[in-house]
């Protein structure tokens, strides 16, 4: 039998080897097909009280599997969260992997895109970021993938962590003017697209604070405790959502809303399921939101892109 072929990619490999636009385009894919089952998700298992995290989701028709492994240690250690992204074959005998964090940031970025993509409007120039965490730098990349953007702004609790996210991705995009910021709500004034990326317990700015037309994205909270915007707020918004039991069981500002009578669980509407339709598009009238709390088809979207690189000739 001719030994099993086994790719790895790090952090470094894996930013070289695959383009973001490439990741967008994966993501959206696999948004839709989440939307017309196409995968079959087992619950993600969490022994040692949850220390570690084992996610896996399977391609039906593709027999592909991908799985991620983690460690969460968020008693001091860096990174606090640690471990490995793998893509099986049923019809092959390759194995490939990548370093888990790195895959997570770049597909956590990438749904912004998607959304963006089909929420922000298509001349959107001024974007900005709420956070400047390591999943900051991504949520950068991918809305540049998709519009044209001329202006980022930074916000984060001191202008020093600003400056210090924008040196990390400023020099890829040149022609880009950055701005540091320790006001989120000054921040987001006159901004096309607000991506928000923060463990916040507080809401981050109000609906007024937005410009007619505005898109934003909530990536940041992931936990009932934890809320980037109000549940009032987002309820008077266009609003999407990446799972719909995910996020009313997660997601801080849903949990709020419902909790309130200001929303019903029936009437949130996935991303993907607006994708599908084809009948979502900009509106100038309306802010438009949408909640991420991450879905298992964003790593397999992920190491598609990556895949297709491997099949390309990419990569070795």
């Amino acid at each position: 039998m001719a030994p099993s072929r086994t790719i790895w990619f790090d952090a470094e490999q894996l930013r070289a080897a695959v383009d973001m636009g490439a990741v967008v385009d994966r993501v959206r894919e696999a948004l839709i097909g989440l939307h017309e089952g196409e995968f079959e998700i087992p619950l993600r298992f969490a022994p040692g009280d949850g220390n570690f995290l084992v996610m896996p989701v399977r391609h039906i028709a593709s027999e592909t599997l991908a799985v991620k492994s983690l460690s969460a240690n968020f008693t001091g250690r860096q990174p606090a969260l640690s471990g490995t992204l793998t893509w099986e074959e049923w019809h092959t005998e390759r194995h490939v992997g990548a370093d888990a964090a790195e895959a997570t940031a770049m597909r956590t970025g990438a749904v912004s895109g998607v959304a963006a993509d089909l929420l922000a409007a298509p001349d959107a120039r001024d974007l900005t970021v709420i956070g400047a965490g390591g999943q900051a730098p991504d949520q950068i990349r991918a809305v540049l993938a998709v519009r044209p953007i001329s202006s980022v702004t930074v916000a984060a609790l001191t202008r020093e962590s600003a400056e210090e996210c924008i040196a990390r991705v400023d020099g890829e995009f040149p022609d880009v003017r950055f701005i540091a910021s320790a006001d989120p709500r000054a921040a987001v004034a006159g901004a096309d697209i607000v991506c928000c990326v923060t463990p916040s317990t507080e809401r981050l700015f109000t609906l007024g604070d937005l410009k007619p037309g505005a898109h934003v994205n909530l990536i940041g909270s992931y936990r009932p405790e934890m809320r980037e915007m109000s549940g009032a707020d987002i309820a008077r918004t266009a609003l999407f959502v990446d799972d719909v039991e995910a996020v009313t069981a997660e997601a801080g500002e849903i949990i709020e809303a419902v909790e309130a009578g200001e929303l019903e669980p029936g009437d949130l509407r996935t991303l993907g399921s607006a994708l599908a339709a084809g009948d979502e598009a900009h509106d100038p009238g309306r802010i438009s939101v949408f909640k991420s709390v991450g879905v298992a088809v964003q790593d397999w979207a992920l190491m598609c892109a990556l895949v297709d690189t491997v099949d390309t000739g990419g990569s070795d």
